[in-house]
């Protein structure tokens, strides 16, 4: 499976330096009666996987093993098995994306998750997390906020193939991806793409020489500018209107 598991066995001190840089230190950390977060609070007992670009954390149809994941760095996509044998991208997840949530109290995978580039994933048991979130409200509320985003991040993905242009498609990609690094990281103005033209088409339903006309047609106009595996939008407006629906010319 190409993985290199390395089980987590911080002091004390090493755990709580380690909360500040952690996407979990939300649910770890619960507050005080005065409303402020307590200075010290071990972490949940978690594993690191770290993956090379290409392995898998887990197959579809691979037993449930009970734990979920949470990416520290890294991306990572997750997909299905399509009717013709190829792969059906459900989602392109980044720094701070769980991952497992889909096959819960299940026997097997429903979906499989593959890195795009090296990556650094947490796991933690179902478990003991369910056992933190009956312990402490404030980290139920913001478990239940994580799923209430990802359930609306499927809903507006179903939205968008139902009802979108190509070209709308590929400017709201940009845009999202764009939104996610910067919430990620404060002031970011670029995102990457470290993933292919074909997994791109394929998560947007198109095929991928519609997806490289609209990228062209961008990069055209200076909207778009690509580097090495990732972009920045100076015609971020522009992109914005094609992204609600404006006409824009492919071949032009």
């Amino acid at each position: 499976m190409g993985q290199r598991l390395r089980l987590v066995t911080d002091s004390v001190a090493d755990s709580i330096r380690r909360c500040q840089a952690c996407p979990l230190n939300i649910l770890c950390l619960d507050e005080a009666a005065d409303g402020s977060l307590p200075a010290q609070q071990p972490c949940l007992e978690r594993r690191c996987v770290q993956l090379h670009g290409g392995d898998h954390l887990f197959r579809v149809s691979d037993q449930v093993d009970q734990h979920l994941h949470i990416i520290r760095s890294g991306d990572v996509k997750l997909y299905q098995h399509g009717r013709d044998g190829g792969q059906h991208i459900i989602e392109f997840l980044g720094p701070g994306a769980w991952i497992g949530l889909e096959s819960l109290n299940e026997d097997q995978r429903h979906a499989g998750a593959v890195a795009l580039t090296e990556c650094e994933i947490t796991s933690v048991p179902y478990a003991m997390l369910t056992a933190l979130l009956d312990r402490q409200p404030r980290s139920a509320d913001a478990f239940g906020q994580l799923l209430s985003g990802a359930i609306a991040r499927h809903q507006q993905h179903a939205a968008m193939l139902r009802s979108t242009s190509a070209v709308q498609r590929v400017a709201q990609f940009l845009l999202q991806r764009l939104e996610q690094a910067q919430g990620f990281a404060h002031g970011l103005a670029r995102a990457t793409l470290p993933m292919s033209r074909q997994d791109i088409a394929d998560y947007l339903g198109l095929t991928s020489s519609t997806v490289s006309r609209c990228l062209s047609a961008m990069r055209r106009r200076g909207w778009l500018s690509m580097g090495q595996r990732a972009y920045t939008l100076p015609g971020r407006a522009d992109v914005e209107l094609v992204a609600a629906g404006a006409p824009l010319a492919l071949d032009d």
